[in-house]
């Protein structure tokens, strides 16, 4: 599981793929990687998610999770198929006992710092703050950390090209749906440009790096 947590600080950013069509789900994924990406977390409600998590865990170089875990049963599953990691919207203490008993990271939701420290006290490796943007964007983030700085914290929704960077200041990583995977784009099967939104997630990424 330390081996997961460094690919998180490593790569900071989460390509989130949900779809109702398997081939888009495919597609979002390999537009992704085409634009760098190294981790990716499959949504439970995508369909054929599992045939998806058994192909693209086994690829070298890449971190496969399953998001959108709402109990054990899901997450044993998901764990069979090879989700790397298991990810909730809210924290459950059965998803975190199989993922602790399979020696799986695991990632749980909350929203207040009162949820956000029982999530870590039953042992989520990261804690997703969910919806980020209507908690109060990186601010409430910077506010959450300054009293409980041992928490790893993870933004998702509403997290885009402009605010991304300032989440990172006090989160581990950001997951990234929408800013990247545009409904219009999608329906024109436009994976090239799908492709370039993800490039340059991961150009800003490298290019404040290298500023630090």
């Amino acid at each position: 599981m330390d081996q997961s947590l460094k690919w998180f600080e490593e790569h900071k950013l989460v390509a989130l793929i949900r779809s109702s069509s398997a081939d888009d789900a495919e597609a979002m994924i390999k537009a992704a990687m085409d634009g760098g990406f190294h981790l990716f977390e499959i949504s439970m409600q995508t369909t054929q998610v599992i045939r998806l998590l058994e192909t693209y865990s086994k690829k070298e170089g890449y971190l496969f999770g399953a998001g959108a875990v709402i109990d054990g049963e899901m997450a044993q599953r998901a764990i069979k198929a090879g989700a790397r990691f298991i990810s909730s919207h809210y924290t459950d203490r059965d998803v975190i006992s199989v993922a602790k008993n399979n020696d799986v990271f695991v990632i749980q939701g909350a929203l207040t710092p009162t949820e956000a420290v029982n999530a870590y006290q039953l042992g989520a490796d990261l804690i997703k703050i969910y919806p980020a943007d209507t908690a109060g964007g990186p601010a409430f983030m910077k506010s959450l950390r300054g009293p409980l700085p041992f928490l790893k914290l993870v933004a998702a929704g509403g997290v885009t090209m402009e605010n991304a960077w300032d989440y990172l200041k006090y989160c581990t990583s950001v997951h990234l749906g929408k800013a990247i995977f545009d409904k219009a784009l999608m329906r024109g099967n436009h994976w090239t440009e799908i492709a370039e939104r993800a490039r340059q997630f991961i150009q800003k990424l490298e290019a404040s790096k290298v500023s630090k």
